[in-house]
């Protein structure tokens, strides 16, 4: 969030002779060519409506409402890029409408028009999320430049989004790949050819993260404090990207050299990797993670992919059990004498006894077709298996469950 102070003492609304050259979107690949970005301007005097629609006329396509309650409307209707909202107006305030507009949508920008002696209604603003605030009467060249700045953050944060359901998507495809190979497995076929053929989607990956550095490389200037955000995201997947390249070699030496050779693991490195490579899918569903680790530097002796691959089938199981916007998951772990315990705890609809009874049955699922192919929970007891460990379910129908991995520590030599 962006909480530079912007004040401008005694500017005009646009200087004599029309506004200065509009500064439009640069280069960099964001807006498509020809695209108009959209903005909001929620105000109930006329003046500043006004101002603002024939400053910014030129470049963006601007929507005018003299209050709340109209600019919601217009704001469902046409899906601004950037929402310029008054703070005092009659009737609902603008931190009524800030409310009520983030209510709908996190990611288009907000920025607050304030009046002398609304200091503080403005910093109460940017914690209700608002993204900055300028004081009026406004500088136009600074209006100009902020207009630029946040229309455009708007479309690289709907960008990024896609681009992560893409990226979901095309796990899931993956999944769906697992399940094919592993059918083919079961029937003789090698795990080489599963390994060749993901190399496919591995590759579009790799390319979605180069687009996504070089648009970074470019746009790092106009994000300014929320760069590191965003190349947080590159991090994640990246990670991610490793962790299919180690799930395809594993696969395509499974018949050399069984799952690959097993080295010690420390626990909460493991954790944390797990922590990582979900979190982009709990924050998709809206759900909330939580975790915690109480391991005591207990080491493990395997394979920290497998391992990671194991757990992470278990977290998503739970984060398709609970309720978007509702559901809360604990990952923990814990030292139990000879062994380390990671519990995954939902509060999620639980299941019957006659599920759960068939959860490690092979391709069994009661997800919808194309959502799920019962093989998730399977893999994870193979592997735990192979590391000598156990997996443990509780499950009550309405309430949740909690899925416990054993797995013995290393002993210290």
């Amino acid at each position: 969030m962006d909480v530079n102070k912007r004040e401008t003492a005694g500017a005009s609304e646009h200087p004599a002779g029309g506004p200065p050259a509009v500064l439009r979107p640069g280069p960099g690949g964001l807006p498509a060519a020809g695209e108009r970005l959209k903005v909001l301007v929620i105000d109930d005097e006329r003046g500043p409506r006004e101002s603002l629609r024939f400053l910014l006329k030129a470049a963006y396509d601007v929507t005018c409402a003299d209050n709340v309650d109209a600019g919601v409307e217009a704001f469902k209707r046409d899906k601004p890029d950037l929402v310029i909202l008054d703070i005092r107006m009659p009737g609902k305030t603008g931190i009524q409408g800030l409310r009520e507009l983030r209510a709908l949508d996190a990611l288009t920008s907000v920025v607050m028009l304030t009046g002398f002696g609304a200091l503080e209604t403005a910093q109460e603003a940017l914690r209700l999320g608002a993204n900055d605030y300028i004081s009026k009467p406004f500088d136009t060249t600074t209006m100009l430049n902020l207009v630029n700045r946040f229309t455009m953050r708007s479309h690289m944060e709907r960008k990024r989004v896609r681009m992560l359901k893409e990226l979901q998507d095309m796990n899931s495809r993956l999944v769906e790949d697992l399940a094919a190979k592993d059918r083919l497995a079961a029937l003789g076929q090698t795990s080489a050819e599963f390994a060749h053929d993901l190399r496919n989607p591995l590759m579009i990956v790799m390319g979605y993260i180069n687009l996504l550095d070089q648009q970074l490389d470019k746009a790092r200037v106009m994000l300014g404090g929320e760069f590191e955000q965003t190349a947080d995201y590159l991090e994640v997947i990246e990670k991610n990207l490793r962790r299919c390249y180690d799930l395809a070699q594993l696969w395509q030496n499974a018949d050399k050299t069984g799952l690959g050779q097993f080295a010690p693991v420390p626990v909460a490195k493991l954790v944390e990797d797990l922590v990582m490579s979900v979190e982009p899918l709990v924050s998709a569903v809206d759900v909330k993670m939580e975790y915690e680790v109480d391991d005591g530097g207990a080491v493990v002796q395997g394979s920290h992919a497998q391992l990671v691959r194991a757990i992470h089938n278990l977290i998503s199981n739970a984060i398709d059990a609970v309720t978007p916007g509702l559901g809360r998951i604990m990952l923990s772990c814990e030292r139990k004498g000879a062994f380390i315990e990671i519990r995954i705890a939902d509060n999620g609809c639980g299941m019957p006894p006659d599920v759960l009874a068939r959860m490690f049955e092979p391709y069994y699922t009661t997800k919808p077709k194309g959502k799920g192919t019962g093989l998730g929970t399977v893999i994870a007891r193979r592997i735990v298996e192979e590391h000598q460990g156990l997996i443990d379910v509780q499950s009550t129908v309405g309430q949740g469950t909690v899925m416990s991995v054993l797995l013995p520590v290393k002993p210290v030599v």
